[in-house]
């Protein structure tokens, strides 16, 4: 066991059974409530794209489905919602959006809030095998603490009530974690079994958490002696669960016509990592999600680990997440998604801090005011955390947006033909204003191109590619047109427009003479 671990308090109370149930209720119940405010906004407040994307998704499979609800909505829009969401790629399973879809079809509609709630429900699961693992790994205090950086730091409160794969994929890994912990500790049949069905989730779910598990799991496996590990049946019996279902689905739908070959595809950019502004931005962005100061905290949780086994599993997990920024080397200073895996990582630092920490002052009963003030300053880090992230939900709201599409998608018509300058790669317009638009690349996007090696032919060549067939172009994002010069100025100069609020319209089957 761990020096740091100490039972003698709990946030320097008796540890009894009641105190820390009651102390594990209050802090998930704080947790939980927290998220449920303004819950009934538009899923356009973080990760728009992403969110809409599978909104979309689930929408198609709900409309799929023979039911009174469904079978009353027009034909017309009906069709269009199931083609739509079928041609969305697919990277990884879809999980969460036939849980999405197969709600709507007990609730008789379509409810935005059913996937946010479901996002809650598996982020808030995932504070249990945190405490666990860091009250295996520290103390009841150091996993209360652990326990409070998890469910109140602001991004990660704002990050787990979106609808994408994130809330569920961080949930198992802190399950496979907390499993594969167990077995290094006991090494039986049982613990075996669970950390490869664990494991194997994270894997199945995204396949990017082979990083965040993977890493961890080979470093428990060396840590026991490589060559006793490779005779030991358990350690293959770990593998086979956790890999071979993610090696079939994700073979399969990267070979049969699906999108998951992908997954590791326009990520891999060689080309940053000899520019020193790139880790820059990757400590600008992880310094965004989780903070300066959590950082260095957590960081120096490792000189306060005596025990060979959580050094090393500490470390492994850190090393995941740099293995990891390398490999998404684009999306790991431009998408901050991309750090959620972190929040556990850093709540764990957290943890064997403050069990030190706390494991000081126990042994000092006369420092009763030292005790209250790490008291006060624990609840006043958490009062923080919940009015910034209060603030940054109720800060804007959405709700105008859903009217603001469906009415321009009337306005252009739903039959017609459009490539878009627009929000969110078009699912705006898509999921209210039932056009799905073809897009005009962004700067954005022009980059990355640029990052991978690949070119487009010159401007006009490419515009007359693109606007073949078209009936209109639509601008919605103003700043984007001004910053393409040769773009803008070929469509005021070349045909007639509409303007209105936050919108061009180009007529493209009238040109100017």
């Amino acid at each position: 066991m761990s020096e740091t671990r100490s039972n003698q308090t709990v946030l320097f109370l008796k540890p009894t059974k009641t105190v820390v149930t009651i102390l594990l209720v209050v802090f998930i119940l704080a947790g939980l409530m927290l998220r449920l405010i303004d819950l009934d906004d538009l899923p356009l407040d973080f990760a728009a794209t992403r969110q809409l994307h599978s909104h979309i998704m689930a929408r198609g499979i709900y409309y799929a489905m023979d039911t009174p609800a469904t079978n009353a909505i027009p034909a017309e829009t009906r069709q269009f919602a199931i083609i739509t969401g079928q041609s969305e790629p697919q990277i990884e399973p879809p999980i969460m959006e036939h849980l999405v879809a197969f709600i709507y079809r007990i609730i008789g509609h379509e409810d935005m809030r059913v996937a946010r709630l479901l996002s809650i429900f598996f982020w808030m699961i995932g504070s249990i095998p945190l405490f666990l693992l860091a009250r295996k790994m520290t103390s009841l205090n150091g996993a209360f603490v652990a326990l409070a950086v998890y469910l109140f730091n602001p991004f990660g409160t704002i990050a787990s009530r979106s609808f994408q794969p994130d809330p569920l994929m961080v949930m198992t890994i802190v399950w496979a974690l907390y499993f594969q912990f167990n077995w290094a500790e006991k090494d039986t049949l049982k613990s075996a079994i669970l950390a490869g069905i664990f494991t194997g989730l994270a894997l199945f779910i995204k396949a990017s958490a082979v990083f965040f598990v993977g890493i961890p799991m080979v470093g428990l496996v060396v840590s026991k002696g490589l060559w006793k590990s490779l005779k030991n049946w358990r350690v293959w019996l770990i593998a086979a669960i956790a890999l071979i279902p993610t090696i079939v689905y994700y073979w399969i739908s990267a070979t049969v016509g699906g999108n998951s070959g992908a997954i590791f595809g326009a990520r891999w950019v060689p080309a940053l990592f000899s520019d020193p502004k790139w880790y820059l931005k990757w400590f600008m962005m992880a310094k965004f999600v989780v903070g300066y100061y959590p950082i260095i905290i957590a960081l120096l949780g490792f000189f306060f680990l005596r025990d060979k086994l959580h050094k090393i599993f500490l470390f492994c997990m850190w090393l995941g997440y740099l293995l990891f920024g390398f490999m998404f080397a684009y999306h790991i200073y431009t998408h901050d998604y991309y750090h959620l895996p972190l929040i556990p990582i850093i709540a764990l630092g957290f943890g064997f801090v403050a069990a030190q920490l706390f494991s000081l002052l126990e042994t000092r009963s006369r420092h009763w005011f030292s005790k209250l003030l790490v008291i006060l300053r624990l609840l006043f880090g958490i009062g923080l955390n919940v009015m910034k992230s209060r603030g940054d939900m109720i800060g804007e709201s959405f709700r105008h947006e859903a009217k603001y599409w469906k009415d321009l998608g009337d306005k252009i018509g739903q039959r017609s033909s459009v490539i878009a300058l627009t929000h969110d790669y078009g699912y705006r317009l898509s999921y209210w204003g039932f056009i799905q638009p073809d897009l005009w690349p962004t700067r954005g996007d022009l980059t990355v191109k640029q990052l991978i090696g690949s070119t487009d032919p010159e401007f006009e060549t490419l515009f007359n590619m693109r606007t073949e067939g078209k009936h209109y172009f639509l601008v919605t994002l103003i700043g984007e047109l001004e910053g393409q010069p040769a773009l803008s100025e070929y469509l005021f100069a070349h045909y007639p427009y509409q303007e209105g609020d936050g919108y061009y319209l180009f007529d493209l089957k009238n040109p100017h003479k």
